[in-house]
């Protein structure tokens, strides 16, 4: 191929017109690089689903040419679906300290098929993978260890900007390289891929550090326990409250366990710091009054099992909120959890406590950048073509728009959807195919095996219940009139219903025996009879099922 007529091809598995989810592709001729590997949390109309994961067929079928996987940071959207990878393939994972921690700890849930061999990088560190070569950039996010991805491929080097925002004052000190962005836009950046989530939020974020002020005013005036729910990966939150419990003499305890294993995980890699005796043990909290306990804890999106919802519920084996305590929500609602929240927030407050959430706007600030710090890394980095990432379809546009307004061309963006290839060459950046990717449910140790199907029947089950309909019949004749039971379908006032299903059953079951036809299909005609008898009779649509034994 000429030099000329190169190209790489991107290829999103994930993350682009939802949220969550987040897994890309990059081809080089006979080379395949992963970047990020996530999973995304189901909505309420799927009923038993625990988690959704890409579909890895492309990978698989193309197992022999992965060179590597590239993490860009620790979040779940980002590593949560690498164990289950791994169970299919096998490749060196590339990723900061932290980020490597976090993945190691899953992978102790769920055995990969072989041991990945993981490398640790550093911001600025540069690594061969194939004909392509990687330069980790320091980010900052709402997790430690962040990083963006600068890309030298041969037809130019592509920006990935991971989860960012600018902060100017974080908690660790560790600002955004700025720097090293704008090196690169000197060089001349071909593409940039670049997180979407804050793209309709006007201005900027603001800084994680804020929220040590609000800690401070809150804890300075309780008197009684301090709960505080954050999300088990924001290390600098976590650092904060340990920060504000020990300024102000009082003892932790940690309760969930994705938080203790965070914890412990930030502890030994040495990103969590605290004197030693700050946080204690769930068996020792009696030797302290409430006015001396803080509880950090998990649930700031109303996940039905976590530590705060169950608090929230009376159920938690240790707490019992009550008057004189203070619940702190330092977490915004992420869209579709609203109702969950809210019913948590209720409850709280029906029990006497104290809760600050989100209407208070210093309790959260974001990870991702808005308008402005979007803007400026696009400045910075001066790419000739451009494509929003990360984020529904909505923040896509919205950051497409962004682009055009700093003179990017409309024709040299492109705004994909899971699934799509698009090819990058020196002259041109453009769709080329779309993959059929259908999502892949998680339930329980179930995968692969929940579909589109069930999870449209466990919704009909939910809203309309279950008909079941069994018969016997011997030598091609009836031995008995049908019985028809139902489940969450009528009530006592519904017997009616059920004994005309049960007389246009039978009246359909000697029909069709009386012409000759198969078990199979008396059966089959015998469902589609209850179903129509159903529909006129209630206009309703349960599940349906139909036993016919043979005796």
């Amino acid at each position: 191929m000429k030099k000329d007529q190169d190209k790489v091809r991107i290829l999103s598995l994930g993350g682009l017109g939802a949220v969550g989810g987040n897994m890309m592709v990059m081809e080089y001729r006979d080379e395949m690089m992963i970047i990020d590997c996530g999973i995304m949390f189901p909505s309420d109309d799927m009923p038993g689903v625990d988690l959704i994961i890409p579909d890895f067929s492309y990978v698989i079928k193309n197992r022999k040419n992965l060179k590597a996987i590239v993490v860009t940071h620790g979040h779940e959207d980002h590593i949560g679906a690498i164990p289950f990878l791994l169970q299919e393939i096998n490749a060196p994972i590339y990723a900061t300290k932290l980020t490597i921690g976090l993945i190691q700890s899953r992978l102790a849930e769920r055995k990969p098929r072989e041991e990945p061999v993981f490398i640790e990088i550093v911001p600025r560190d540069l690594v061969h993978i194939g004909s392509m070569a990687v330069e980790f950039i320091r980010v900052n996010h709402s997790i430690i260890d962040g990083v963006g991805l600068a890309i030298k491929t041969p037809v130019g080097i592509i920006i990935h900007s991971g989860d960012f925002k600018i902060d100017h004052s974080p908690v660790d000190g560790m600002v955004a390289d700025l720097h090293r962005f704008g090196d690169y836009g000197q060089q001349g950046v071909q593409l940039l891929l670049s997180d979407s989530t804050n793209a309709e939020r006007k201005g900027y974020t603001r800084s994680e550090s804020v929220l040590r002020d609000k800690l401070v005013e809150i804890f300075s005036g309780c008197k009684g326990r301090i709960i505080v729910a954050t999300f088990a990966s924001n290390i600098h939150r976590i650092q904060q409250v340990l920060d504000a419990a020990s300024r102000y003499n009082r003892k932790v305890v940690v309760t969930g366990m994705t938080m203790l294993k965070n914890i412990e995980i930030a502890t030994q890699l040495g990103y969590l710091n605290y004197k030693e005796g700050l946080i204690i043990d769930t068996r020792e909290m009696g030797k302290y009054t409430n006015k001396r306990m803080v509880v950090i804890c998990t649930g700031t999106q109303g996940e039905p099992m976590s530590a705060l919802s169950r608090m929230a519920g009376g159920t938690h084996k240790y707490f019992r909120i009550g008057a004189g305590d203070t619940v702190v929500i330092t977490a915004s609602v992420i869209p579709g959890n609203e109702r969950m929240v809210n019913k948590i927030i209720n409850s709280l407050l029906k029990m006497k406590a104290d809760v600050h959430y989100e209407q208070d706007e210093d309790i959260h600030v974001s990870g991702h950048g808005s308008q402005e710090e979007l803007k400026l890394l696009m400045s910075l980095t001066r790419p000739k073509y451009f494509m929003p990432i990360h984020g529904e379809y909505k923040h896509l546009r919205a950051h497409a728009k962004l682009a055009e307004s700093l003179g990017i061309k409309s024709s040299h963006i492109v705004i994909g959807q899971t699934g799509d290839v698009v090819e990058l060459t020196r002259k041109k950046f453009e769709k080329s195919d779309t993959l059929n990717l259908p999502m892949v449910y998680i339930d329980g140790s179930l995968q692969g095996d929940v579909t589109q199907d069930l999870i449209q029947e466990r919704k009909t089950l939910s809203s309309n219940g279950v008909v079941i309909v069994t018969s016997a019949v011997s030598e091609g004749m009836m031995m008995s009139r049908p019985e028809v039971f139902s489940r969450g379908f009528v009530g006592q006032k519904g017997e009616k219903v059920l004994h005309l299903i049960q007389r246009d059953a039978e009246q359909q079951m000697n029909r069709m025996l009386a012409d000759g036809a198969s078990l199979k299909q008396v059966q089959a005609g015998l469902k589609k009879t209850v179903k129509n008898t159903i529909h006129k009779h209630t206009r309703r649509n349960p599940v349906v099922e139909v036993t016919i034994v043979e005796i």
